[in-house]
């Protein structure tokens, strides 16, 4: 077995291991279900200790890039991004489906919050000056891909119990009556998150975000939900096509 040589003056040892095999993932060298080598071969391939080579391991399976199994190893669990079609109404999870992902919603909050300057201006034809506001990290394929928080007129008569939601809050919006959503207002740009964010996704510090705000109109055009939502920058693209009329 060749042996790599690391730069003990340069960053941790763990974090070049890390660097390495997670650039190997991103570049398709090593594919989602490939087996990593374990840890004794890593081990004797940078002359490092088994602990160093662990720590390598369990910070990229906290990114989402390996899963590790007692006795079966380490396998590459990370798929090449997604786009998402910003021309093209559909919620997250129908987008992800289509595109051959399982989504799943690992937590949710739910909590009752007054209305600031701009939520009001937002919401104006509501009585009540509280909304709603969901909080949701979704998973696809198991892997932490998107933090978001939502914000809806209290009036408009949503649960504050979270066992009532779905993957799906426009349906719920449905059943009481709501209109259902006609267009969206999104406008985007990148940063590195902050510790909330860094937390919810299981990033590091240093990776950064794509933060897509929206406000989501009915037929009346007239808001209906106002959304947060962060994305792992290293997962999603968003594309938009032009045609000429």
């Amino acid at each position: 077995m060749s042996r790599t040589k690391l730069d003990e003056s340069a960053k941790p040892l763990y974090v070049q291991i890390k660097d390495i095999y997670r650039h190997k993932i991103l570049t398709q060298e090593l594919k989602r279900g490939d087996k990593i080598e374990s840890e004794l071969e890593i081990q004797k391939k940078f002359s490092v200790s088994r602990i160093t080579v662990r720590q390598a391991m369990l910070d990229l399976e906290k990114e989402g890039m390996v899963k590790r199994g007692r006795g079966k190893g380490t396998f590459v669990i990370w798929r090449p991004g997604f786009e998402i079609p910003l021309n093209k109404f559909s919620g997250f999870t129908a987008e992800m489906e289509r595109q051959g992902a399982e989504v799943a919603t690992l937590q949710l909050q739910v909590s009752r919050r007054s209305m600031d300057p701009k939520t009001e201006r937002m919401f104006k034809k509501h009585v009540k000056e509280e909304m709603i506001c969901v909080e949701r990290v979704r998973t696809v394929d198991d892997i932490k891909a998107v933090f978001s928080r939502s914000y809806y007129p209290l009036d408009d008569g949503l649960p504050e119990d979270e066992q009532e939601y779905g993957e799906s809050v426009y349906e719920m919006l449905k059943e009481r009556g709501v209109g259902a959503p006609a267009r969206t207002k999104e406008w985007m740009h990148t940063e590195l998150p902050n510790e909330e964010v860094e937390k919810a996704l299981n990033i590091a510090a240093n990776q950064p975000v794509l933060v897509c705000c929206c406000e989501v109109f009915d037929k009346d055009d007239q808001v209906i939900e106002y959304g947060v939502n962060y994305y792992r920058g290293d997962m999603y693209s968003f594309t938009y096509e032009l045609k000429d009329e």
